[in-house]
């Protein structure tokens, strides 16, 4: 069956013409065409400029990256410190929650503690979460100096276990079924050869036990 159409029954062609953004922006407007002139001077007219816009929605994706970042690092570091519950609490609603404007008198009104409780709470869990995040520092400079040249199989557990997830030394011994006193000695054993393996020159086990007797 043929069917035919007259002029006023056809559908009207629409023509779409593209062009790049980047190419008209960069480019010298001697080099433009008419279409690419107009279209040109249609984004200058605009209020924001869809570049503008771009640079804009991408510095928002990144602080909002950045955020859930931080808010990663701090559940770890609540993890590791091993806080009393009382502290993990606090510093939760204070730190962790969604809401920005928590303030010490809000956060005492919310656990019904007084001010100065409140506050020796949040001190007392920002003390031990200060030294998990020194202890794990460390433990990447001393995973970065060592390398693969640690090659006993006991100080890389411990290096693992005390200086990256941040057990304390009782929970060591007692995965590794040792005494507490030798999970000690590791942890200064490790921090001396980190010691000796940074320096250029050769350093003599007792000089490099002196100077890392404070630590």
């Amino acid at each position: 069956m043929k069917t035919n159409l007259t002029q006023s029954e056809r559908k009207p062609r629409t023509i779409t013409l593209r062009v790049d953004f980047q190419d008209i922006t960069s480019n010298s407007e001697a080099c433009l065409t008419e279409f690419e002139k107009n279209v040109l001077d249609n984004v200058r007219d605009l209020k924001s400029n869809p570049r503008d816009q771009l640079i804009a929605e991408e510095k928002a994706l990144e602080k909002k990256q950045k955020a859930i970042q931080d808010l990663r690092r701090l559940r770890r570091y609540v993890k590791y410190a091993r806080l009393t519950p009382k502290q993990k609490q606090a510093y939760k609603l204070f730190f962790m929650t969604k809401r920005r404007d928590m303030t010490l008198r809000k956060l005492a009104r919310k656990l019904d503690i007084s001010l100065s409780s409140a506050w020796a709470r949040l001190h007392g869990a920002l003390l031990h979460l200060e030294k998990i995040k020194l202890r794990r520092e460390e433990g990447k400079k001393l995973r970065w100096i060592f390398g693969s040249f640690l090659y006993v199989r006991k100080l890389r557990k411990v290096l693992h276990l005390y200086f990256e997830r941040c057990w304390p030394p009782p929970m060591i011994a007692r995965s590794l079924d040792s005494k507490l006193s030798t999970i000690y000695d590791n942890i200064r054993t490790i921090r001396i050869l980190g010691y000796i393996y940074s320096q250029k020159e050769y350093i003599p086990w007792k000089e490099a036990q002196k100077k890392c007797k404070g630590l």
